[in-house]
């Protein structure tokens, strides 16, 4: 344990109560459509860094929470996906249905 790993254990837990917000709007509205790919899959990319970073020092202020901001991170992803496949199936509908419509005129 580091001399000042308050400082990081309190900055996790801070930034762990903001991403909560926003855990918490996805979780509730499945709208994932503000959040793009680069920012979910490079916040996968840092936040994994930074596990590897905290386990190999041996600093539980930062893998504790890293390990938390992953779990919702890969929440996020998967939502992301359901909800691009969800409008793949509406769009795919929708252009049935214009054929279909089309047929009768």
């Amino acid at each position: 344990m580091g001399k000042y790993e308050i400082l990081a254990t309190t900055a996790g837990g801070i930034n762990l109560i903001s991403f909560s917000s926003l855990l918490h709007n996805v979780y509730f509205t499945n709208n994932t459509e503000s959040l793009t790919w680069f920012w979910v899959l490079t916040n996968i990319v840092a936040q994994s860094l930074f596990l590897a970073y905290g386990i190999i020092n041996k600093s539980y202020g930062i893998y504790l929470p890293t390990s938390f901001f992953i779990l919702g991170l890969i929440y996020i992803l998967f939502t992301k996906i359901l909800s691009l496949k969800k409008t793949k199936e509406k769009t795919k509908d929708k252009t049935q249905n214009a054929n279909q419509f089309g047929a009768y005129i």
